[in-house]
C-alpha cells in the first residue's frame, strides 16, 4: 500500500512539474519582443506630450505666477505667438518651392525629351523571348498619331496643301 502511495504522489509531482514546464513554454511564446522602433516611438511619443504641455503653460501662465513659482528665465511672449506662424509659413513655403524647383527641373514643352528618354523601352528591342508574350513597351509618336487619328499625319498634311 505504501508503494502504490509513493507512486502515485510521484505520478502527481510529475503531472504537476509537466504543467509548470508546458506554462513556461506557452508563457515564453506569448511575450513578444519588443521591436527598437516601439521604444522610440514610446519616447518621442512622450518627449512631444512633454514639450507641449511645458510650452502651454509657459504660453498661457501669467508672469507674476511665473515668478511667484521662482521661475525668472524663460523667452519672450512674443514667440509663443510667432513661432508656430513661422512654421506654418516655412511649411506653404517649402510646398511651393518644392513645387517651383520641380517645374525648373522639367524639359521645356517643344523638347522630345518629355516623349522618349535613355529610359525607353522600344518593341525593336525586346528579345524573342520578350516578344512571344505581350509587354509593355513604348510607341513612336508617328505610330501613336496614326492609331488615334487613323492614317499617318504626313499624309493628312499632304492632301489638305493640295
Amino acid at each position: 500500500m505504501l508503494g502504490k502511495l509513493r507512486r502515485r504522489v510521484s505520478s502527481l509531482a510529475r503531472e504537476r512539474d509537466d504543467a509548470r514546464k508546458r506554462r513556461r513554454d506557452t508563457a515564453g511564446a506569448r511575450t513578444k519582443a519588443i521591436h527598437v522602433g516601439e521604444i522610440y516611438g514610446f519616447v518621442g511619443a512622450m518627449t512631444t506630450t512633454v514639450f507641449t504641455v511645458v510650452y502651454f503653460a509657459w504660453a498661457y501662465t501669467p508672469e507674476k505666477v511665473l515668478h511667484a513659482v521662482g521661475i525668472y528665465y524663460y523667452p519672450s511672449k512674443y514667440w509663443a505667438l510667432a513661432l508656430p506662424v513661422w512654421l506654418s509659413v516655412l511649411a506653404v513655403v517649402m510646398f511651393w518651392l518644392y513645387e517651383f524647383y520641380n517645374l525648373a527641373c522639367t524639359p521645356p514643352l517643344h523638347s522630345l525629351d518629355n516623349v522618349r528618354d535613355e529610359h525607353c523601352r522600344w518593341k525593336e528591342d525586346l528579345t524573342e523571348e520578350q516578344r512571344k508574350m505581350p509587354v509593355l513597351y513604348d510607341m513612336p509618336l508617328e505610330q501613336v498619331n496614326a492609331l488615334l487619328f487613323g492614317g499617318a499625319p504626313r499624309q493628312r498634311d499632304k492632301k489638305k496643301r493640295k
